[in-house]
């Protein structure tokens, strides 16, 4: 009662008041209150349903890495609440499956995911299709492409702002710069090339058997051309420049014996570093942070290495001993590792060292036995490329089959 001996209602309470009282409520009492006027759903969305959401898996709001962009890529703005619901589906594996771009011959496709664009390599043509809010969300037709079907196989493609770079199967990189509308092709190396990187006028490019070389970029007459500064005699599976301005680069060999497949180098001396991460290869590697690293490698594991101390910091296992064959960090807490058998990708907290939150199969309509070669996700959509196509897992379908693999993992841990 108030001092005045009238009433109080609810809805006179303030933001803060109110925000204090919806904490004790459950969810699907929040919904319901969030129906009841303009005021309640304002501070529910704004204050708990944010709140709530802000740390989930892959739909979170709140990103620790500064060099992440994963909020860009979501195609629809999704709200609070509905990032809750998406999380819930990627927890209990609720997904309409989708089967794209498919090919008899086997071949090895990139993928690069971006708000408006995914960018997919073709054998040796780089073709950009857009994104619509609507249907399969991808539109078969591309909008454009660079080089031919025909041309040596694209073996790597990185995407910075607007510039496109990539390495094919000949030893030749090329450069697509979409703000100036200009394309160069040039000869790097006499060998496969398996990876490539830049930041900035530093590009990357390491080969199967041979070598890692480090180029300068300028621009003549409107052409890029690439300079060489430093060949290093070690070549590598995978390479990545830290974000931190590119100081370091971090190295993963194919192969290595001694189990020290993770290497970090420094760009400017050309100094070489192994990190006590026992592992006899590395085939993909990202940044986490500029001090920590997240590899996926040949003995089953997941791992995140600090670079501080050299060596791990937690280890993840695939509960079905397959090889890690690429990852995708979604620049908070959760990390997709696309496996060696099966299409199978796995979801990983960071938070939680040792366990898979779940694991996704999708359906083997050609071949049960293809690996995942490579990842791109964003809130609601994963993007899986196997040995004859893409296959497009959209988490934001209604009326979609659970298919829910914890039980096998809780089976598997304890």
């Amino acid at each position: 009662m108030c001092n005045d001996g009238q009433s109080l209602n609810i809805c006179d309470l303030n933001e803060d008041v109110l925000e204090h009282i919806f904490q004790y409520l459950h969810l699907p009492d929040l919904d319901r209150a969030a129906r009841v006027c303009r005021k309640f759903y304002s501070t529910i969305n704004c204050y708990v349903f944010a709140k709530l959401s802000a740390k989930l898996l892959l739909t979170g709001h709140q990103r620790k890495s500064s060099n992440s962009f994963r909020l860009s890529r979501d195609v629809i703005d999704f709200s609070y609440r509905k990032r809750m619901h998406l999380f819930e589906n990627w927890r209990y594996g609720r997904y309409r499956e989708s089967q794209l771009f498919h090919h008899r011959t086997i071949y090895f496709s990139q993928v690069v995911l971006e708000k408006r664009w995914l960018y997919m390599t073709h054998r040796g043509q780089l073709r950009a299709h857009e994104r619509v809010p609507k249907d399969y969300m991808v539109k078969n037709r591309p909008s454009w492409a660079v080089g031919r079907e025909k041309d040596p196989d694209i073996s790597w493609v990185v995407k910075q702002r607007q510039v496109l770079f990539g390495g094919r199967m000949d030893g030749t990189c090329f450069v697509q710069d979409q703000a100036n509308q200009c394309y160069s092709q040039q000869r790097l190396e006499d060998d496969v090339i398996t990876a490539v990187d830049f930041e900035g006028d530093l590009y990357i490019c390491s080969t199967k058997s041979s070598c890692t070389s480090f180029w300068r970029g300028t621009v003549e007459f409107g052409d890029r051309r690439l300079t060489l500064m430093r060949r290093l005699d070690e070549p590598y599976q995978t390479v990545k420049l830290c974000p931190d301005e590119g100081k370091l680069l971090a190295v993963g060999k194919y192969h290595d014996r001694s189990k020290g497949a993770l290497r970090v180098i420094d760009v400017e001396s050309g100094t070489t570093s192994k990190l006590d991460s026992p592992s006899k290869a590395v085939y993909q590697l990202v940044w986490r942070d500029s001090n920590t690293i997240l590899t996926g490698n040949f003995d089953t594991t997941m791992r995140m290495v600090d670079i501080r101390t050299a060596c791990d910091v937690a280890i993840w296992t695939d509960p079905y001993d397959a090889s890690v064959y690429c990852l995708e960090y979604d620049g908070a807490y959760a990390v997709l590792c696309g496996m060696k058998h099966n299409f199978r990708v796995n979801l990983y907290d960071i938070r939680v060292p040792k366990r898979c939150v779940q694991m996704y199969f999708p359906s083997n309509k050609f071949s049960q036995y293809s690996p995942v070669h490579s990842l791109a996700a964003d809130s609601s959509q994963l993007f899986v490329v196997t040995d004859h196509d893409l296959r497009i897992l959209n988490f934001n379908a209604h009326g979609t089959e659970t298919k829910d693999y914890t039980w096998d993992l809780n089976k598997w841990l304890y």
